[in-house]
């Protein structure tokens, strides 16, 4: 009787919690997506979006002609909120809402460059053996803050001599995982955990940014 009782218990407890998750996590991609559009909309001529992952989405940004890229993908992927498990699970996961973006260059860029999170040592090997890239060796607090791989360390240098650039990736240093810039296919790409909207708003202005920094270095 009592183990009826339990499983009836138990299977009460996951309803509620999928359709508070399903709530709670329909309620967040709209504010996330309302970020995005706002936020892009004046820099482009079309914003389209379609549904992408458990209640995330994707974004299809077509920009204006003085923007660096031609257009602009974004993913944005949502955590299982639905699922009773990921909550005492996120604790040894850390789970967070995520962001990717990819921007596509007008014109070619003349070398590659990844910015890591100098903690995570496994990716950083990954990445410079998969990639051919060596590590970038400077002084500073953003090289004690993130390891800097590329395939010419003058450009990359010259990069992230900008101080306004360092202080708006510094200060997202918590939330940005990734930001690759590949020459072979001319695109820039950022990946980042979310916390609210406005963790939409700065990675998509340092994404951006970057961009505009590539061009003047095309030029």
């Amino acid at each position: 009787m009592y183990e009826i009782t339990i499983i009836f218990a138990l299977a009460f407890l996951f309803l509620i919690v999928y359709f508070v998750g399903m709530y709670r996590n329909r309620k967040i991609a709209v504010n996330y997506a309302r970020t995005v559009k706002e936020h892009m909309s004046k820099r482009s001529t079309f914003v389209g979006f379609r549904p992408y992952s458990r209640g995330g989405f994707r974004v299809l940004c077509k920009l204006k002609e003085k923007e660096p890229f031609t257009e602009v993908e974004m993913a944005v992927s949502l955590v299982d909120r639905e699922n009773l498990m990921h909550y005492p699970l996120s604790i040894l996961t850390k789970d967070k809402d995520r962001l990717a973006c990819w921007g596509f260059f007008k014109n070619p860029i003349p070398f590659s460059m990844e910015i890591l999170p100098i903690k995570d040592e496994k990716l950083c090997s990954k990445v410079a053996h998969e990639r051919g890239l060596t590590r970038v060796i400077s002084n500073g607090e953003f090289y004690e803050s993130f390891a800097v791989l590329a395939s010419n360390h003058e450009l990359a240098d010259k990069f992230l001599s900008d101080r306004r650039l360092q202080k708006r990736i510094l200060e997202m240093k918590a939330f940005i995982k990734r930001l690759s810039l590949s020459e072979k296919d001319s695109r820039l790409y950022l990946i980042g955990d979310l916390k609210e909207a406005s963790s939409v708003r700065s990675l998509i202005d340092v994404f951006m940014y970057c961009g505009e920094l590539c061009g003047k270095i095309q030029a």
